[in-house]
């Protein structure tokens, strides 16, 4: 097994009043050679809307584009039309030979998000999107699939690569395995919240860690922790 960490105030960093966010890999204005992706995985911003700010339409094409929402509502349109993306949606596009859209923050309150490109298996298919909204109970003290490949049954979600975007959350003091859904994917992991242990090193709210080579990984929850997990095509 070969692991790095990747402390959350390592991660570039961007602040236009309207739009803050931190980037785990090179994105915009942020150009890191060290740090363009971790297989498949392309991008993973942590961002923040202020109210009655957003993204007007703009495109994207050939990415799988999934956006976990944290906080707030925003008014996302796209080719499926005008929806609301709210607390706990997840929204999967795949943009393929090409979509446009535009994000508004309806509500009174800061939209958090985090937003997550993942590079597909196969080039210009018909763009497709979808929302799905999901409850804390379905993570609670167990791995969930949010979005998954179309051969993987247990997921509203599916995208054009055999990644696995995976969310749980465990209690303080639990000892918690993660095994890879396919052999040989890499494994991506964002503490959302609380603190864990890996390999005798503390994680904290926001740090991440890069693991290959292994087709499963223990945690220990230090605190009460809510955990997200990319396993991806290297």
């Amino acid at each position: 097994m070969k692991y790095s960490i990747c402390k959350s105030d390592e991660r570039g960093t961007a602040n236009f009043g309207w739009f803050k966010a931190r980037y785990s890999f090179s994105f915009g204005q942020y150009h890191n050679p060290q740090r363009m992706g971790f297989g498949k995985l392309r991008v993973f911003n942590d961002s923040i809307i202020q109210p009655g700010k957003g993204f007007p339409e703009h495109p994207h094409d050939n990415f799988e584009i999934i956006t976990i929402q944290f906080q707030g509502d925003l008014e996302h349109t796209d080719i499926s039309g005008t929806r609301n993306i709210r607390a706990n949606d997840v929204q999967a596009i795949t943009a393929g030979t090409g979509v446009t859209h535009s994000d508004l923050n309806i509500s009174e309150k800061e939209a958090k998000q985090f937003q997550i490109w993942i590079e597909p298996n196969t080039l210009n298919v018909l763009p497709k999107s979808r929302i799905v909204h999901f409850k804390p109970k379905d993570w609670f003290d167990e791995w969930k699939v949010l979005a998954g490949p179309s051969h993987f049954d247990n997921t509203p979600l599916k995208i054009q690569q055999n990644a696995y975007v995976v969310r749980g959350t465990f209690d303080e003091g639990r000892f918690v395995e993660f095994k890879t859904n396919e052999k040989g994917n890499g494994i991506f992991l964002m503490v959302i919240d609380g603190v864990i242990e890996f390999q005798d090193e503390l994680l904290e709210q926001r740090d991440a860690l890069e693991i290959t080579d292994t087709d499963s990984i223990w945690i220990k929850n230090i605190e009460d922790a809510d955990i997200l997990i990319i396993e991806i095509p290297m």
